[in-house]
């Protein structure tokens, strides 16, 4: 089967593990603005940022095309998109806080993204990955995954 997690050779294995790691930086930037660091927490939430924008892209305009072609379905990719706009409006709500030196501004704007991002994770991972795995051949899944790679 297709859903092998293994991040060299399945969208879900290279994506899943793209979750994982910006979740790690979440957790960091929630104790740097707990611990009051505003500083180096705005420097991480930079890259976080970066991060999850990257991430974002990726799947709206790579994974999530590549979904509706080979499973002929895009209601589940429709939705997900929805959800990247509401975890992008968050993330910039985020970002201000921080500007603005306001840290219980922050602790709101990030409370709600990851409200968001915990159903809309397990729904990719869960349905919207592995469906695109098991849908492709061998050859397209390596592809997939050297293009998820390359994206910038």
């Amino acid at each position: 089967m297709a859903t092998d997690p293994d991040p060299e050779t399945t969208g879900t294995g290279y994506l899943s593990a793209d979750h994982d790691r910006l979740d790690a930086l979440l957790v960091e930037l929630t104790a740097l603005v707990a611990a009051g660091d505003l500083a180096p927490a705005a420097r991480l939430l930079g890259g976080f940022a970066a991060g999850l924008g990257r991430h974002i892209r990726l799947e709206d305009e790579l994974l999530f095309p590549t979904f509706a072609r080979v499973t002929g379905h895009d209601g589940p990719t429709a939705v997900m998109r929805e959800e990247h706009r509401m975890i992008e409006e968050h993330l910039a709500g985020m970002e201000a806080a921080l500007a603005g030196g306001d840290p219980a501004a922050f602790t709101l704007e990030r409370a709600a993204l990851v409200a968001v991002l915990g159903d809309h994770n397990v729904k990719e991972e869960a349905i919207v990955y592995p469906l695109t795995d098991d849908h492709l051949p061998d050859g397209a899944r390596a592809r997939l995954v050297a293009e998820l790679r390359a994206f910038r």
